[in-house]
């Protein structure tokens, strides 16, 4: 019997997706969903959902149309996308370099964060002073999304005279080409196309075709440390808990689990056991926990639950979170049948240091000569104000200090790599103009 995928994205993706499924995989039919324009939103909603009663599945060709359109619907079959690994770009920056002759230390990209980039030059040999990589950091959520890369890539070939522009999105390949600006679009190997079809299949196999066994998912923020810094700020703690409930939900998506949250910091996923055995490599890697870690300051307790029922899987799931919080957190455990395995973490985690000062402000208030509450508080002031620019007028009002107090910290910064001068601003006709400092942290 056939297995029917839809397959979301734009052409020149579906058509290479295609390809390999063809020549790799008989049982499957592919039903083709354009999507190349954020104005298609809507429609394609109304669309796809219509269709997910005549596929098994859904297929999108990278990430951003999958969280554009998971934003705005809820899917009742399996949902996956084709995964930019790092591998990818390492491939097209070889490309631009060694068929095209493009200088790959003067490029502007998207598709990725500045840290896998930054990761990847190291992997290359390439020292960091050595490159200037341009990096889009505009939410993939965003309505102007494809304008904005537009004009990023274009702004930095005219102006900042980037060799070549690498793009990870084929509207803006086209774009680009268009205006004979060098571009290289970052494809998927067809590796990576098979192991995402092997991933979707183990999905519709599991989690549609047999009978699935509940399972309830108990997650709790750990508690931060009574010394840290995050504690003296309200405002931090909830921006935390915010930056950890996005990954939750996330997680949840991924498994398919409805959530519900309990208190401050509690959350209850309801899923299934197959479902979630494969998300979790069988339940040896739970990349959650790496993921919150990473991305937040907090950590997880997570527990696990199986049951004949929700309540005893509920019951089960509550007991192995109790045991991962009591045992130092960032951890899960499997409780079913009152058995207990564990602990379970992420294959990509080390354990988180119980320190009382975070490792990162400790660091740049070391090198930089200055507290490590002055660096907390700087932090919070790019947090608080949504950007990283400020005059030395800006920076006193929001510490509480005088200017000459600010231009100090500002020329130990400096002097560091940890703020850069990128302009001036006229405050006052009278006035000298003031600096505009950028924090790189």
């Amino acid at each position: 019997m056939k297995i029917k995928l839809g397959v979301v994205g734009h052409r020149r993706s579906i058509a290479k997706i295609k390809e390999v499924i063809y020549a790799n995989f008989t049982d499957i039919e592919i039903i083709e969903i354009r999507f190349e324009e954020y104005s298609e939103t809507k429609n394609l909603v109304n669309y796809i959902k219509i269709q997910e009663k005549n596929v098994d599945g859904i297929l999108f060709t990278g990430k951003i149309p999958y969280e554009i359109l998971n934003s705005q619907m809820i899917s009742i079959k399996p949902w996956t996308y084709i995964k930019r690994e790092n591998n990818q770009l390492i491939r097209t920056l070889l490309e631009a370099n060694l068929i095209y002759n493009y200088d790959v230390r003067n490029v502007s990209i998207d598709s990725y964060s500045k840290e896998s980039i930054d990761n990847i030059y190291s992997e290359l040999k390439i020292e960091k002073e050595k490159y200037k990589a341009f990096v889009s950091t505009t939410n993939i959520l965003n309505t102007n999304l494809l304008e904005i890369l537009k004009k990023f890539h274009s702004d930095n070939y005219y102006k900042n005279h980037v060799s070549v522009c690498i793009t990870g999105i084929s509207s803006i390949y086209e774009y680009l080409l268009s205006k004979n600006i060098p571009t290289i679009m970052i494809e998927p190997t067809i590796d990576t196309i098979k192991q995402s079809i092997q991933h979707f299949r183990l999905k519709h196999e599991f989690g549609i075709m047999e009978d699935r066994q509940i399972v309830v998912i108990s997650i709790e923020i750990d508690l931060p440390n009574e010394y840290s810094l995050i504690n003296e700020n309200e405002y931090q703690l909830m921006l935390n808990k915010m930056k950890v409930s996005e990954e939750i939900y996330l997680f949840a998506q991924k498994i398919q689990a409805a959530v519900v949250e309990v208190g401050f910091s509690g959350y209850l996923l309801f899923s299934t056991k197959k479902i979630l055995e494969i998300e979790t490599e069988n339940m040896n890697n739970l990349k959650i926990l790496a993921t919150v870690s990473k991305k937040t300051n907090n950590t997880l307790s997570m527990g696990i639950g199986y049951g004949v029922t929700a309540r005893e899987a509920k019951y089960n799931a509550n007991q192995g979170m109790i045991k991962a919080r009591n045992s130092g957190g960032n951890k899960g455990y499997l409780v079913y049948y009152n058995k207990t395995i564990g602990p379970i973490t992420s294959n990509k985690s080390s354990e988180k240091e119980n320190s009382i000062i975070d490792e990162m402000y400790l660091k740049i208030a070391e090198k930089s000569d200055l507290s490590v509450n002055i660096i907390y508080k700087l932090h919070c002031v790019i947090e608080q104000n949504k950007k990283n620019n400020f005059t030395s007028a800006e920076l006193s009002d929001e510490l509480g200090l005088s200017k000459r107090s600010v231009n100090r910290i500002i020329s130990k910064l400096e002097l560091n790599n940890f703020a850069t001068i990128v302009g001036k601003k006229v405050i006052s006709k009278a006035g000298r103009p003031s600096r505009i400092i950028k924090l790189l942290f």
